[in-house]
């Protein structure tokens, strides 16, 4: 029996040799083949260990949505080196941030995004594209992937190997390192497909970015069946509805900022077309207000709607099947495949049904920690709380820092990140709960909600919401939130915004939001 694949680069090799001439990769209009794929990998795997990066070395993967990008990740990862997406949205002093955090030794980009931050070069580049001025000489892909030989040298290889950094956004300071073992991202590739039933006739659009773990998941999970990856850059509503039929997806995977602007309030939704070949649709990165799983549903009305919930600590961690929707609309399922999930309070003791505790995450796609963050990786990557009493056992599990509770079928809701509860008035308050409830106003695109400390130790809510409403209508939705919500869950205090700011991974970023109206001058 074939132990095959363990390694990410399994994947690729084994499709390629099953399905050679089966189409991997569509951008625009071009396309290119498993066969081909594979073959531009072994190059790019050549001339990374070419420019002598050793196994184990860092390789920054730093370009726009492309086939390059998978070609770069294919290559790094044959050869050896532990790959690094960077999204081209990152500043300049969050790239560099990246760089020398994990010493990247080489990088792999174009010469107009490394001019556009002003870069310096981690000391080895490979331009994608043909620079106009290159006085260092760097490698141009371009002209010499026609020439370059396939390299097919053995590079050894195990499952518990770093296959990757993920940098992902912390709530203080610049982001941590997760890290990723070949045996996380094939098994995740395996786990999801199985649930979202992946064959190699699915048509997969690719609209998240790679450096996300939900994106990356799509990708591996398309190459491990022989799917096909449609990849696209989100910006205008009509050009992904036209791509939906145009290339015939079969499945769209989004998060709630893509939702939010799919189904806008100012702009009724329509199209001409029912997607006959939308099989399936899912939701990760946050919790989907139930009016937009409404909305999803009669707009996407012959797909399969899959709600998720994971972190990049552990990838994936539940889902919800879709026929259970109807009865449970506000939950986020239970464990995947190979997966247990606690619900503990803060003696580590197991909750019972109803009560609210941490989620904490057993069995299958643990990563490895926090790079060069030992004692941040202490805090999240913990022994197993059942066997706190015995020492001689020890199995690590993932303290997801997520308030949930069961219901008494072992379903999970999702309530607030634990540092997120607000404490008004004698009462714990969900910042979840009342956005759930303000995200139904007219008008209201996005809300983030938290709690403000006041002079009396107390704190107030505030809610932000992205909106075009002007300053006047404030007192208009402060009588509808009365209505809708207990007096002690009304804010206190509402401020708009146009449109909110994004993480790297395309999320809202609730933590810079709350920063800045907590900051002088907004409060």
């Amino acid at each position: 029996m074939s132990l095959r694949p363990y390694l990410l680069g399994h994947l690729l090799e084994d499709t390629a040799a099953r399905l050679p001439d089966k189409v991997a990769v569509k951008h625009h209009d071009r396309t290119i083949t498993y066969a081909q794929l594979h073959e531009e990998a072994l190059k790019m795997k050549g001339l990374i260990r070419g420019l002598g990066i050793k196994r184990g070395e860092r390789v920054g993967i730093y370009l726009d949505k492309s086939i390059e990008q998978l070609t770069a990740m294919f290559g790094a990862t044959l050869a050896g080196a532990v790959f690094v997406f960077i999204n081209p949205i990152l500043k300049k002093e969050q790239i560099e941030y990246i760089v020398n955090d994990c010493q990247i030794q080489l990088m792999i980009t174009t010469s107009e995004l490394f001019r556009k931050n002003h870069l310096a070069a981690p000391g080895k580049l490979i331009h994608v594209d043909e620079p106009e001025h290159d006085r260092e000489g760097h490698p141009c892909w371009p002209k010499l992937k026609a020439t370059l030989p396939a390299d097919y040298t053995p590079v050894p290889g195990f499952s518990p190997d770093i296959a990757c950094l993920i940098y992902t956004s912390g709530s203080t300071g610049m982001p941590k390192g997760v890290v990723v073992p070949h045996s996380t991202v094939v098994d995740g590739a395996e786990i999801v497909s199985t649930y979202l039933e992946i064959t190699e006739k699915d048509r997969i659009i690719s609209v998240l970015p790679f450096n996300f773990d939900y994106g990356l998941n799509q990708a591996t999970t398309a190459v491990l069946h022989g799917a096909t990856l449609v990849l696209h850059q989100f910006v205008m509503v009509k050009d992904l509805l036209d791509l939906l039929v145009k290339e015939e997806i079969t499945g769209f995977a989004g998060m709630p900022p893509i939702w939010a602007k799919l189904f806008n309030d100012k702009i009724k939704l329509t199209y001409n077309s029912d997607f006959p070949h939308l099989r399936y649709l899912t939701n990760s990165g946050g919790k989907v207000p139930r009016i937009m799983v409404s909305r999803i549903r009669e707009f996407f009305s012959n797909s399969r709607l899959f709600l998720m919930y994971g972190l990049t600590e552990a990838f994936r961690s539940t889902f919800l099947p879709p026929e259970e929707l109807d009865r449970r609309p506000d939950s986020i399922g239970k464990g995947i495949p190979n997966v247990e999930i606690l619900v503990v309070n803060a003696k580590g003791e197991e909750c019972a049904p109803g009560e609210e505790g941490e989620l904490v995450h057993r069995g299958a796609l643990i990563t490895h920690g926090y790079w060069n963050d030992p004692e941040k990786t202490k805090v999240i990557f913990r022994k197993n709380p059942r066997f706190h009493d015995q020492p001689h056992l020890h199995e690590t599990v993932v303290y997801s820092g997520d308030i949930v509770k069961k219901d008494e079928d072992g379903f999970l809701y999702y309530v607030s990140r634990r540092d997120e509860m607000i404490k008004t008035s004698g009462y714990r308050v969900s910042p979840t709960e009342v956005e759930e409830v303000l995200i139904g106003l007219p008008g209201v695109s996005n809300v983030v909600v938290f709690g403000k400390e006041v002079e009396s130790g107390d704190q107030i809510i505030v809610a932000v919401m992205e909106t075009d409403h002007e300053e006047e209508h404030k007192k208009e939705l402060l009588k509808e939130c009365r209505k809708r919500l207990p007096t002690y869950m009304v804010p206190q205090e509402i401020h708009f915004e146009k449109a909110f700011r994004k993480t790297a991974n395309g999320k809202i970023d609730r933590s810079g939001i709350k920063k800045e109206w907590l900051a002088a001058g907004k409060n």
